[in-house]
């Protein structure tokens, strides 16, 4: 009996050391798992942190990006209009170049191809827009297109027969360029028709007499073919402005005896003269120029610009 009992108590004993391993065993897996989870969301409170914080980064850097881009494409637009404009404008000087000979040779001729071209900067500004294309120019960053290119500070066979195309415009960046306001922009040409060189201005003849210009209609002699008095420089001017214009003597304009009649819209006026002609192929803007001794002059009195 007392062996049986004993082995009764050691039975005992050994089921509560397992008992006590086990939960023990327990204890430790319990903490584990509560240690994992806690790291598990530790980890995606982290993760989602992150996500966050790289959307905010990129509404603030992705509004700047495109920006720059849309500046750095509207800087780009601007040069590569002024260097289309500039390869159409040396395009028409050049071709206005070569009329310029038969402007001074053969404008007494009503069958020149120079007169009834127009040798002015009315066909420059037609030879840039055939060039480049209206639609072209209208689109680009020019404010107003093709029709608001002024070229009024342009002349052409004025002083030492130079054709001088001077292109002004108003720019408007198709996207706002930081610090950029509406500005105007210019290009110019500058070239020398062909018509050779006079080396007899102011050497005189054979006889070592002085060599004048004169025009057949012209009551004055001039001591310089380049006098502006004789190179005109004709504009376009609207009809409605014409009470207002005055020359460069302070002169008012009158229509012309020939073609004042059809004055409509649009009048062509020189800065000297004091007639506005309906079209610049009116016989009154042709210019012939004589190159005469001083004896031959017939009466005629010295320009009051280039004669003292």
């Amino acid at each position: 009996m007392e062996c049986c009992s004993l082995d009764a108590d050691i039975k005992n004993m050994q089921y509560k050391n397992i008992c006590k391993k086990g939960g023990a065993m327990l204890s430790v897996l319990n903490q584990l798992h509560h240690k994992t989870s806690a790291q598990k969301r530790m980890s995606s409170c982290s993760f989602d942190g992150m996500k966050a914080s790289m959307t905010v980064e990129a509404c603030f850097v992705l509004p700047f990006f495109l920006f720059a881009f849309l500046n750095m494409i509207s800087i780009i637009e601007l040069y590569r209009l002024q260097g289309n404009m500039s390869a159409a404008m040396h395009a028409a000087a050049k071709e206005m170049a070569v009329y310029g000979y038969e402007y001074q040779e053969i404008k007494g001729s009503p069958a020149g191809v120079a007169e009834s071209l127009g040798l002015t900067y009315l066909y420059a500004s037609n030879q840039v827009k055939r060039r480049l294309g209206t639609d072209y120019l209208d689109s680009s960053p020019i404010a107003g297109g093709a029709s608001s290119i002024s070229w009024l500070k342009s002349s052409v066979m004025q002083e030492n027969d130079c054709i001088d195309l001077v292109a002004e415009y108003r720019i408007q960046p198709p996207a706002a360029i930081v610090g950029y306001h509406e500005r105007f922009l210019y290009n110019r040409i500058r070239t020398r028709a062909w018509t050779g060189y006079d080396n007899t201005e102011g050497s005189g003849d054979n006889t070592g007499e002085e060599i004048v210009y004169i025009t057949p209609e012209g009551k004055v002699y001039h001591k310089t073919r380049g006098c502006t008095y004789l190179k005109q420089s004709l504009s376009a001017v609207d009809m409605s402005f014409m009470e207002t214009e005055r020359n460069q003597n302070g002169q008012k304009y009158y229509p012309c005896e020939e073609c004042g009649a059809a004055c409509k819209d649009t009048v062509y006026i020189s800065n000297y003269g004091n007639k506005m002609h309906s079209s610049l192929s009116c016989s009154k803007l042709k210019r012939t120029i004589l190159a005469v001794p001083i004896s031959q002059t017939e009466g005629r009195a010295p320009c009051s610009k280039c004669g003292r």
